[in-house]
């Protein structure tokens, strides 16, 4: 480390400038006190000040001690001066202050004393001069210069002490903060290839709304080059015009309140147009530090790929059921004739009746399987609660026999739910169906109840079957999933049955949930508008 206290000038060229005044002021108040010897201490100050800005320049890092000889001789070039100045011109000695404390800021204890002990030789040579110590006066004059010299030296070196501490402290805390500002730098770049090996786009923005960060994919979706071509708004002003649900004059800071608000709890599909089309599930979350708000980070995964084989699956479920219901219906239509003639044939005409119409029931889950839930419609029209389950339990009566199982209706409430007719029997039949197919053969009733709860009619139905697990249940009403116990017990059927009725139900503004049964079993919940 360089030790710029020793190897600074400053001291000696105000020293320098120093000397300079007084022998120009000497000069002019008596030029008989401008001595050979003067001159020549002068000339040592002169000199010193140019050797120091020599070294100066070369800045030495190590060995600097010897550098105390430059202020010692420059305290012995002060004599002069102060002698021949003393009595017109006392600030002349004041002139030994400036390489005494530059020996008290930059070198050892030992030097500093030598240096006060040196003060001392000029009121000593001027009493020797004058034929010697004659009373205490003399011993004072001489004494008082190292002591008062010493006192100012012992301030400077306390103050030379406290700024080394101060610059050590400041020296250890920049090289953590370097230390730190590599390891954030080393972070950042890691961070940043990580963000832009992902598929996903990931944006981060301040408390305010402005971005942060952005990746590659981000970026893009938001047609910006980089972080600093994005405007205030950037990747949010995208999600903002992508989301229908969103008023078109709404600003960043809308959309930041909404996020604290915790609107984005669940994740938001939005679809971005143009060509080629983009969809992105979102997820929006604040990011918390130290119990303060730093930001918001919104993480985008691409799902077009997924949603367009979803599209591919629904139209292909639509069109193939469109095509099996118009043969379907012409052979019921002939079945129906051929039973009103009442042939010797009859029976084998009902078991193709029943097949065909239970052939009709699946292609018409297969035809609403096709259909987002956002594409069903709700009928206009009421339903008492009472008869439709009857019509239910009816359907599913046959089955329920064949498993011995029980089907017992409670209280009804007189209140009619707004809904059709026609697709609460569906929502119920489905019901009914689940708890029968998923109790043993035998295994306890089930149990359909309804009551009254503020401004909706509840429907329950409660089986003593097998029960599900959560996460059953929270798969439950995805299309095509089937229960492990399903396919375990080869119960017939094919995963849509749930999915369609729950998407009647939301239709219609209603709900259909699973809850575990006490002390077995499951709860179907259907909460109906009134």
């Amino acid at each position: 480390m360089i030790e710029r206290p020793r190897t600074q000038p400053y001291a000696q060229f105000v020293l320098a400038i120093s000397a300079l005044i007084v022998v120009l002021i000497l000069g002019t108040i008596d030029s008989a006190r401008i001595t050979p010897l003067l001159l020549a201490g002068f000339g040592v100050i002169v000199l010193s000040t140019a050797a120091m800005t020599a070294v100066w320049l070369v800045q030495p890092t190590t060995h600097t001690e010897w550098l105390a000889a430059i202020p010692l001789v420059q305290i012995l070039a002060c004599l002069p001066l102060r002698d021949a100045g003393v009595e017109v011109l006392p600030a002349a000695g004041l002139l030994v202050i400036f390489p005494l404390g530059w020996l008290a800021f930059a070198f050892p204890p030992a030097t500093v004393v030598a240096g006060v002990l040196l003060t001392a030789l000029g009121p000593l040579i001027q009493i020797i001069r004058t034929g010697g110590f004659r009373d205490a006066a003399d011993v004072v004059s001489v004494v008082a210069l190292p002591i008062i010299a010493g006192l100012i030296a012992g301030t400077v070196a306390l103050i030379a002490r406290d700024l080394r501490r101060m610059r050590a402290h400041t020296e250890a805390v920049s090289d953590e903060l370097d230390h730190a500002l590599r390891l954030s730098g080393r972070d950042t770049a890691m961070l940043r290839a990580t963000l832009d090996a992902t598929d996903n786009a990931v944006a981060v923005f301040g408390p305010d709304g402005r971005p942060i960060l952005l990746n590659a994919v981000a970026a893009e979706i938001s047609g910006r080059s980089g972080i600093d071509e994005i405007d205030r708004d950037g990747f949010l002003s995208v999600i903002w015009r992508a989301d229908t649900s969103m008023p078109a004059e709404a600003t960043s800071a809308d959309f930041v309140e909404r996020v604290r608000s915790g609107d984005f709890a669940a994740p938001r599909t939005v679809e971005f147009g143009g060509d080629p089309r983009r969809v992105l599930q979102v997820i929006v979350r604040p990011v918390v530090a130290g119990g303060e708000e730093v930001g918001i980070v919104i993480v985008g995964q691409d799902v077009t790929e997924l949603v367009g084989a979803v599209e591919v699956r629904d139209r292909f479920l639509s069109t193939v059921g469109h095509e099996f219901r118009t043969p379907l219906t012409v052979i019921l239509g002939h079945t129906d004739i051929a039973l009103m003639n009442e042939s010797a044939e009859t029976e084998r005409w009902e078991a193709v009746e029943r097949s065909a119409e239970r052939l009709l029931r699946l292609v018409e889950r297969l035809i609403a399987a096709g259909q987002s839930t956002r594409d069903v419609e709700a009928r206009s029209g009421a339903s008492h609660v009472g008869p439709v389950v009857k019509h239910a339990i009816s359907e599913v009566a046959a089955r329920a026999r064949d498993r011995r199982i029980h089907i017992q209706m409670g209280a009804m409430p007189d209140r009619a739910a707004r809904i059709a007719v026609r697709d609460l029997a569906s929502i119920l039949e489905e019901l009914l169906r689940n708890a029968v197919e998923f109790t043993p053969a035998g295994g306890g009733d089930v149990v359909v109840s309804a009551y009254e709860e503020g401004r909706e009619i509840v429907v329950t139905v409660a089986d003593q079957g097998v029960g599900m697990t959560e996460q059953e249940r929270t798969h439950a009403f995805d299309r095509f999933y089937r229960a492990p116990y399903a396919h375990d017990a080869a119960i017939p059927g094919t995963g849509i049955g749930l999915s369609n009725a729950a998407s009647l139900a939301e239709a219609y503004g209603a709900t259909v949930a699973l809850e575990s049964h006490a002390p077995r079993g499951t709860v179907a919940v259907l909460r109906l508008p009134s």
